[in-house]
């Protein structure tokens, strides 16, 4: 009987130790060779990536949610572009350090099974540095295209930038870039430039020459396509032909076109000279000299022009300083002078920091905010218009219809003017659509980069509402010439032509910036008239 106990226990004795000793194999391999369910790197690819490569992690138990995967490299934590089950891609990020791999899938670190490691060494790309092998043509005018050739140019224009030669304002300026791609590049000459070797920039890189090759640009200061009958006036680029249609007895102070009628009115009086006392009116054809408008002696000390809808015109009169004044209504003929209005005081700037121009109702419109009206009225709404550029006068369309320049902080600094359009019915003012900067920094860029002030600026208005403007090229008193530029734009819009630039001598040292004044107007056709050199009128035509 003692006996049978000791049998049956002996066989569950060796059936605990069998499965406690499988137990143990088991947690043993548990340890030496990962569970099933951890996640474990086999293969990286590659190992030496350049910024921007791709590289692929592959193993097993990745899953297939990109939130609950964390791959770093070093302290940096990638963002992955794709995970599956058994492989995890990335791109290489730019600023990556070289550094270990490591990945993590909700937490639980990978195995690393690969036999060549997780080292990434980020190797940088290689440098590709432009060349500049060609350029056609090697000479030209500004306003011109030239198409410059090489290799590795950016396909993104504003990562391109090509130099010219200038004296104005520094060493070189920057050419308007038109067209580019890998090998070409097409680029416009600019206004300052002048003979010279010419400089690629691509991200920042000089183009290499190749052996040989001179990037020298020659630039031609003849008239090209235009003309120039005046002695004094050179036509440096563009197809502008000039001519000199008529030469008064006094200098011109005031000079407008009747579109209506079709006449040039000129005034012999200035306020800084005060010498002649009379409104001239001139054929735009040159073929018949000036007359005198009236011989009404009311009419003298005129300072300002302008017309009505049926060609009656309106003088604006200096009476005596500070700032009064009288405007009389003259028929087109000249026989008939009405007074509107006698020695009223217009204000403490004085009639050069105000416009003269007839609406459709024949209100005479000084100012946005201020106008006289056929009976004598002044009607004024309280508010000026700030920032105006008064000196540079304005663009007269029709008579409804006047534009102006304006800046945006109360200066002249070239980078903060705009264009707008002034309603001469209710004295709105809206935005053209366009800056100064818009139309000359292709030709001027020092202007609009240094906070240049304006020097010069005038604009004219045909009846197809063409607006043309007329500039000073970085002029500085004292000189003996004075080069212009005369661009064609369109409201609503950014672009413009380069029509031309030019030279005017003047007949003397120019130390008071005052013989290089000009008066700018347009006809019904955009045909162009200055007054240049005090005394002369020139047409302009295209």
């Amino acid at each position: 009987m003692t006996t049978q106990p000791i049998k049956i226990f002996k066989p569950v004795l060796l059936l605990l130790m069998a499965v406690t000793l499988l137990l143990s194999c088991k947690k043993e391999k548990a340890i030496d060779g990962q569970p099933a369910d951890v996640p474990q790197i086999t293969n990286i690819q590659p190992k030496n990536p350049q910024p921007g490569d791709v590289v692929t992690v592959t193993g097993s138990g990745f899953g297939a949610t990109a939130t609950d995967v964390k791959v770093t490299i070093g302290s940096t934590t990638i963002n992955i572009s794709s995970v599956t089950a058994t492989e995890i891609k990335f791109s290489v990020p730019a600023d990556l350090s070289s550094g270990e791999l490591a990945v993590a899938i909700k937490n639980v670190k990978a195995a690393i099974k690969d036999p060549q490691g997780v080292a990434i060494t980020v190797t940088p790309k290689p440098v590709t540095t432009p060349t500049f092998t060609a350029m056609s043509p090697a000479s030209g005018k500004t306003g011109d295209v030239v198409t410059l050739t090489g290799t590795n140019f950016s396909t993104l224009a504003s990562d391109n930038k090509v130099f010219f030669t200038t004296n104005t304002g520094g060493t070189v300026v920057l050419g308007t870039i038109k067209t580019v791609t890998a090998t070409q590049i097409t680029v416009e000459v600019p206004a300052s430039a002048i003979t010279g070797g010419i400089l690629i920039d691509v991200k920042g890189t000089n183009a290499v020459p190749t052996a040989g090759f001179s990037t020298t640009f020659t630039v031609n200061t003849t008239t090209g396509g235009g003309t120039s009958s005046v002695a004094y006036i050179n036509s440096k680029s563009g197809n502008l032909n000039f001519s000199k249609i008529a030469t008064s007895t006094n200098e011109i102070g005031e000079m407008y076109y009747d579109k209506v009628k079709n006449y040039i009115y000129y005034s012999d009086y200035s306020l800084l000279t005060q010498t002649g006392d009379k409104v001239y009116k001139q054929d735009p054809t040159g073929n018949n000299p000036a007359v005198v408008l009236t011989a009404d002696s009311r009419v003298n000390k005129i300072v300002k022009l302008s017309a009505d809808a049926v060609g009656n015109i309106y003088a604006l009169k200096y009476e005596e300083g500070p700032s009064y004044y009288s405007i009389y209504k003259i028929s087109p003929d000249g026989a008939t002078v009405t007074e509107i209005i006698k020695r009223f005081e217009m204000g403490a700037n004085g009639s050069s920091y105000y416009f003269f121009y007839v609406n459709a109702a024949n209100e005479i419109c000084i100012r946005p905010d201020y106008k006289v009206t056929q009976d004598g009225k002044i009607v004024s709404s309280g508010t000026s218009l700030s920032g105006l550029q008064q000196p540079s006068g304005g663009g007269f369309y029709n008579n409804s219809t006047v534009y102006l320049a304006q800046t945006t902080n109360n200066t002249n600094e070239a980078n903060k003017a705009k264009f707008i359009k002034w309603n001469l019915a209710n004295g709105s003012v809206t935005d053209v659509g366009f800056t100064l900067q818009d139309l000359y920094n292709t030709d001027d860029a020092t202007l609009f980069s240094d906070n240049g002030k304006i020097s010069k600026l005038k604009f004219a208005v045909d009846d197809s509402e063409n607006i043309y403007t007329m500039m000073d090229h970085s002029y500085q008193s004292g000189q003996i010439t004075k080069t212009w530029m005369i661009r064609k734009a369109k409201a609503g819009s950014t672009s413009s032509t380069l029509l031309g630039t030019f030279s005017i001598k003047f007949p003397s040292l120019d130390l008071t910036d005052f013989l290089g004044a000009v008066i700018f107007v347009s006809d019904a056709r955009g045909n162009l008239y200055i007054k240049a050199n005090q005394k002369d009128i020139i047409r302009i035509t295209q």
